[in-house]
């Protein structure tokens, strides 16, 4: 695209500027409901059961994430010495272990052009089991889960539900999201720029990158942002597969490491600084860790382990992940998380339904399958 002049780059500009004033008028520590939030809601379980439907084949595969690399058995372990203003939801006991399922993801929501070596968002869910207290939702078989989505980018390109709703109703139309009218100062300028960083080139392995949650959450009285970050001591790395022309070289690739060795992350959390800037309710706009840095509250290790089996793959494409299956003091908060409620519900419900079958209960599955027991 050529460089923009004149008035239309003038108009761009003053468009963005009068975007950014009108946030700091507002109280960024503070949900800013919308007058149509409930149109927007109906929306977007219309829109995510139509995207499903529209890009199934033989298989419905999921509406946002659709390609699994892998579901794997992990650990997740509350630091023994975390900070008593931190001490909430699952971390409330330090020390605590979790037994955990993760998977990770290409986040295209087409299954068939979904390949490994393309630009795209990569994705790291979480889910905790055994989890004591009532969530604020679950799926009928996990019913004490608590789960966290990551992506390796700490910014979305997209800034509100509107938008949300209208890049799900014509997911392929990038030039028409960005540029919809001729009208510079319609022009989603930020955002184009936002989305080159969301959609980056593959990493050479999936044990490598930065996860963010993106959006915030409550902890405790606390607004945070989570993030997983590779341990320090991540070493040898397997032979490499080749990521230009193999597909799925992503899940290759990490099937060889964890053959190999273990691995594990930082689990960590970013508390919000409202003065500095940091709204709840622009996931554009990214809480930058030179004025708030990540905290770490708890180790996930991943032990060396085999994920290939038919029945492992299967129970991977059933299982789900949802930002709302979790505890309240860990409730999701700003304009995108109120939305995703009825998106990952509506995707989840209309993929089950296609595909006849039954969302798994993840412990039971742990525990039954290999060589992974629950004394």
């Amino acid at each position: 695209m050529r460089a923009l002049t004149g008035t239309p780059a003038i108009l761009a500009l003053l468009s963005w500027l009068l975007v950014a004033c009108t946030d700091e008028q507002q109280d960024l520590s503070q949900e800013a409901l919308r007058a149509d939030e409930a149109e927007q809601d109906r929306a977007t379980q219309v829109n995510f059961r139509k995207l499903v439907d529209t890009y199934r084949t033989t298989y419905t595969a999921r509406g946002a994430h659709a390609k699994s690399h892998a579901c794997l058995r992990a650990y997740f372990v509350v630091h023994e010495d975390l900070a008593a203003d931190l001490q909430y939801g699952v971390f409330a006991q330090p020390g605590r272990r979790y037994r955990s399922w993760i998977r990770f993801s290409n986040g295209h929501f087409n299954l068939k052009t979904s390949q490994d070596y393309r630009h795209d968002a990569r994705g790291m869910a979480i889910k905790l089991m055994q989890v004591a207290g009532e969530p604020l939702e679950a799926d009928d078989v996990d019913t004490t889960s608590q789960d966290f989505l990551l992506t390796n980018s700490p910014v979305f390109f997209v800034r509100n539900v509107h938008d949300y709703n209208q890049l799900v109703a014509r997911p392929e139309d990038f030039v028409g999201f960005f540029f919809p009218t001729l009208n510079p100062v319609s022009w989603k300028l930020k955002e184009l720029f936002t989305a080159r960083i969301t959609l980056s080139a593959p990493p050479a392995s999936l044990l490598d990158p930065d996860y963010f949650s993106i959006t915030p959450y409550k902890l405790g009285p606390h607004n945070v942002k989570y993030a997983a970050k590779p341990c320090a001591e991540r070493h040898a790395e397997a032979p490499a597969v080749d990521e230009h022309t193999d597909p799925d070289f992503l899940q290759k690739q990490l099937a060889a490491e964890l053959a190999e060795q273990a691995a594990c992350f930082q689990f960590a959390i970013q508390r919000q600084k409202p003065a500095l800037g940091m709204s709840i309710n622009d996931p554009t706009e990214p809480w930058a860790e030179t004025d708030s840095a990540f905290i770490p509250v708890a180790r996930i290790s991943i032990p060396s382990q085999s994920f290939m089996a038919a029945e492992q793959i299967d129970f991977c494409e059933r299982i789900t992940f949802a930002p709302w299956h979790t505890l309240p003091a860990h409730r999701p908060i700003g304009a995108l998380n109120r939305l995703r409620r009825y998106a990952y519900a509506a995707s989840s419900q209309q993929r089950h339904v296609n595909n006849h079958v039954s969302i798994p209960a993840a412990l039971a599955f742990w525990c039954q399958h290999s060589g992974f027991h629950c004394q």
